[in-house]
C-alpha cells in the first residue's frame, strides 16, 4: 500500500511528557483499573498539600548544562523565571485576585444583584397592571435577569467545583478517575451528579455539585414566579347609566265609563306587564330597567328607587269544600256536585267527581277588608283557587277523587328598594341592601310629599342610595287608581273546562286582556313558573311587580331621555394584572445560597489545605507530570501562565500511539 501524506509527514524531535502509552489495551486496562478502585474510606484525614521542593543550586546548574548539550528546549525553568512580560506589578495583581477568588465572589455578588432586583421588579408589579413596555414584556425582563443570575452564578461554582480538586488530591491519595469527575461536575449537572455518586457526598464539593443540579430548574422557576389574571378596572372616559325613580305620576288616556271619568293605566306598563306574563324569553327584559354601559360590564353605589313587590301567601286552611247531589232534572242527576269557596271573599270552584267538567282555576281582585291575610294591602288583594295539579290535568283526563284543591292569596305592595345593580359581561343583575313600606297618604302639596302614596326612609343615608334627608318617594294618586283598575280587571275571572274544550270567562273583558291572563295561567308557559296549577298565581305575581318596577324606573327616561336624571355609575374594562407565586423563588434562592457557601467553604478549604488557586487550570497538570530528571520547579498560581508560554507542545500521532510531546527541535523554537 503506498504511504499516504500522514505518513510521509516529518515530526519534529520531541521529548515525551510521559502520559502517552504505547498499546491501547494497557491504556484502556489502566482505565478500567481506576475505575474499579474502591472510592470509599478517604476521609479528610490529613494536610498534605503538593508542593515539590524547589531545586538547589546545584541542580540548577546541571539543568542548565544538561540544557547546553542540547537543541534548544523550551519551556525550561531557566528561561521563564528570567522573563517577566507582564511585569512584577501585573503578575501581583493576578496572583491576588486569584487566590482570594475575586471574580468568583464578584459572579456570586452580581448573581445576587440580579435576583434582588427580579425580587424588587415583581414586588411593584404585584397585583398591578401589566405594564406596557416598548418591544418588551415583563416575562422577558424577568427571563434575561434569571439567565444572566445563573450564568454568573454557574461560573463560580464551577471554578470553584475545579479548585476543590486539589483540595481534594491535597489531603491524601485519592483515584486518578476523580480528575475527570471533577472536572464533569464543574461543566454541568450530569458531571456534578457523576461526582456525587463517586465521592458518595463525603467531600465539600459535593455542594457545588448539588448547585450545578438544582441549577437546571433556575430559568423555569423564574418564569413560573409570574402569572396573570383579569381584572375589572374604572374606564375614566366611560359611561355608566340607569334609571331610578322618585316619583311615577304617569298615567293613561282618560275616558268616560257610566258617566265616570277614568284613567287607563300608563301604556307603558301595560306593555311590560303582559310581557311578563306573555313572553317567555328565559332573559326577563320585560325586568330590566334602562341602562347605558359604554362597556360591557359596569357598576353602580347604592341606589334607592320606588319600586313594586309582590306578596303571597297560602290559604287553603280558609278553603271550605261542601257537596250536594244533582237533582233528577239535571243531565247529572243522581251524580254529586261539589264546590270549593273562601266564604269571605265569596270566590269559588266546582267539580264533579269522575267527570271530565271542573273549574281550572278561579280568581278575584278584593278590597283589603275582604282579605283572609292582607287586611292592609296599599292598593288591594288578589284570591285564588285552583287544583293541585299539573296542566296534564287537562288533557282528557277526569277528576280524580285524590285531588286536592289549593287556595293563594297576593298583594301588590309599592316599596323603595335599594340596591346595587351590575351588569357583569351584559348581563345584568342587583342585590337587595334593603326595602322601605312604610307609607301614609296625603292630599296637599308641600315641599317634601305631593297628594298621593308617600314613603319616606327617613333612616336611609348615601349607603342605602339616600342623598338628602328627607327623601320622599311618591306614587300618585292618579297613578294608583289607573294600576287598581287594569290590575282589577286583569285577574278577575275563571277558566273552566268540559268534556271537550276550556272556556276563559273574564270578569271585565272590555278594556284589557282579561281572557288572556286566564289563558296563560290555565295552559301557557309563563316565565319562571311551574306547571304546578295552584302555584302559577305567585309566580306571575312576581313576574307583573318586576315589570311595574321597571315601568317606575323607566318613566323618566321614557318620556324625556335627554333631560332624564339617570344615575350614575362606573364603567369598567377587563385589563390584565400581575401575580407573583412567590413560594417559586425558593429554588433560585436555595441555587445562590448554595453557591455562596461553596465560595465561602472553597476559599476557607484553600487556605487552610495550602493550596494554590489553579480552579480549572489545565496547566498544572502538565506542569505535575514532568520529566522527574529535569528537576524542574512547579509553577504557583499564575505562575503557570507565564511557563506555559515558552512551551511548544504537539498532539501526535504514531501509528498506534496518539500523544502529547514538547518540541526540542531548534527549528521549533518559538521565537
Amino acid at each position: 500500500m503506498p504511504p499516504n501524506d500522514a505518513d510521509q509527514r516529518q515530526y519534529p524531535a520531541y521529548e515525551p511528557l510521559h502520559n502517552e502509552y504505547d498499546d491501547p489495551d494497557t491504556l484502556s486496562s489502566i482505565t478500567d483499573a481506576a475505575t474499579r478502585q474502591d472510592l470509599e474510606g478517604h476521609e479528610d484525614s490529613g494536610l498534605h498539600a503538593v508542593s515539590p521542593s524547589p531545586n538547589t543550586p546545584d541542580e540548577n546548574d546541571e539543568s542548565k548544562s544538561d540544557t547546553t548539550s542540547h537543541s534548544p528546549t523550551l519551556g525550561e525553568p531557566s528561561n521563564y523565571k528570567d522573563e517577566k512580560p507582564n511585569g512584577p506589578e501585573t503578575v501581583s495583581v493576578r496572583r491576588y485576585v486569584s487566590s482570594w477568588f475575586c471574580w468568583e465572589l464578584i459572579g456570586i455578588i452580581v448573581s445576587a444583584g440580579l435576583l434582588a432586583a427580579i425580587i424588587i421588579i415583581l414586588k411593584v408589579y404585584d397585583h398591578q397592571p401589566q405594564p406596557k413596555w416598548w418591544h418588551i414584556s415583563l416575562n422577558s425582563v424577568i427571563s434575561f435577569l434569571s439567565t444572566l443570575s445563573r450564568a454568573s452564578l454557574m461560573f463560580s461554582v464551577g471554578e470553584l467545583i475545579g479548585q476543590l480538586k486539589w483540595v481534594w488530591f491535597a489531603q491524601q491519595e485519592q483515584p486518578l478517575l476523580h480528575l475527570q469527575s471533577f472536572d464533569s461536575a464543574s461543566r454541568g449537572a450530569l458531571g456534578s451528579l457523576t461526582l456525587i455518586w463517586a465521592l458518595r457526598v463525603r467531600h465539600f464539593a459535593g455542594v457545588g455539585a448539588l448547585a450545578m443540579v438544582l441549577a437546571l430548574g433556575f430559568d423555569p422557576f423564574s418564569q413560573l414566579l409570574i402569572h396573570t389574571y383579569d381584572k375589572l378596572v374604572v374606564d375614566p372616559s366611560g359611561t355608566a347609566l340607569i334609571g331610578n325613580a322618585t316619583v311615577y305620576d304617569t298615567i293613561g288616556q282618560l275616558a268616560y265609563d257610566k258617566e265616570t271619568l277614568l284613567a287607563y293605566v300608563d301604556p307603558v306598563l301595560k306593555a311590560n306587564v303582559y310581557n311578563s306574563l306573555f313572553n317567555t324569553d328565559p332573559t326577563r327584559p320585560w325586568a330590566i330597567p334602562q341602562y347605558s354601559c359604554s362597556s360591557t360590564n359596569c357598576t353602580w353605589d347604592a341606589i334607592a328607587s320606588l319600586e313594586m313587590r309582590s306578596l303571597c301567601s297560602n290559604i287553603t286552611s280558609a278553603l271550605i269544600i261542601n257537596c250536594s247531589t244533582f237533582s233528577n232534572e239535571s243531565v247529572y242527576a243522581g251524580d254529586s256536585n261539589c264546590n270549593a269557596t273562601l266564604p269571605k271573599g265569596g270566590l269559588s270552584a266546582s267539580y264533579i267527581p269522575g267527570d271530565y267538567s271542573f273549574t281550572t282555576l278561579s280568581m278575584k281582585s278584593i278590597l283589603a277588608y275582604d282579605a283572609v291575610v292582607y287586611t292592609n294591602a296599599t292598593l288591594f288583594a288578589i284570591q285564588y283557587i285552583a287544583p293541585r295539579a299539573s296542566l296534564e290535568l287537562l288533557d282528557d283526563k277526569p277528576w280524580a277523587n285524590s285531588t286536592q284543591w289549593e287556595a293563594t292569596e297576593c298583594s301588590l305592595e309599592p316599596i323603595v328598594r335599594s340596591s346595587r345593580p351590575k351588569i357583569f359581561h351584559n348581563n345584568y343583575s342587583d342585590k337587595t341592601q334593603a326595602i322601605w313600606i312604610q307609607h301614609d297618604w296625603t292630599t296637599t302639596h308641600n315641599v317634601h310629599q305631593s297628594a298621593g302614596l308617600n314613603l319616606t326612609p327617613d333612616s336611609w343615608g348615601p349607603d342605602l342610595g339616600v342623598h338628602q334627608n328627607p327623601q320622599s318617594f311618591i306614587l300618585s294618586g292618579d297613578a294608583r287608581e289607573s294600576i287598581y283598575s287594569f290590575l282589577a280587571a286583569l285577574f278577575s275571572g275563571q277558566a273552566t273546562r268540559s268534556g271537550t274544550e276550556i272556556f276563559f270567562e273574564p270578569v271585565d273583558a272590555s278594556r284589557y286582556a282579561a281572557s288572556d291572563t286566564l289563558q296563560a295561567l290555565a295552559v301557557a308557559n309563563i316565565s319562571g313558573c311551574s306547571e304546578i296549577l295552584s302555584e302559577r298565581l305567585s309566580c306571575a305575581m312576581d313576574n307583573v311587580a318586576a315589570a311595574m318596577s321597571k315601568t317606575f324606573r323607566d318613566a323618566a327616561y321614557v318620556t324625556d331621555p335627554a333631560s332624564a336624571a339617570m344615575t350614575t355609575g362606573s364603567a369598567k374594562v377587563s385589563e390584565v394584572y400581575i401575580v407573583v407565586y412567590w413560594a417559586y423563588l425558593a429554588l433560585p434562592v436555595l441555587v445562590w445560597t448554595l453557591g455562596a457557601i461553596l465560595v465561602l467553604g472553597t476559599l476557607w478549604k484553600t487556605r487552610r489545605a495550602r493550596v494554590p488557586a489553579w480552579k480549572n487550570d489545565t496547566l498544572p497538570l502538565l506542569f505535575l507530570y514532568g520529566n522527574k530528571d529535569e528537576g524542574m520547579d512547579l509553577p504557583q498560581g499564575s505562575e503557570t501562565e507565564q511557563a506555559s508560554r515558552h512551551e511548544l507542545v504537539r498532539l501526535y500521532n504514531d501509528e498506534s500511539r496518539v500523544f502529547l510531546g514538547r518540541c526540542t527541535d531548534s527549528k521549533s523554537q518559538r521565537p
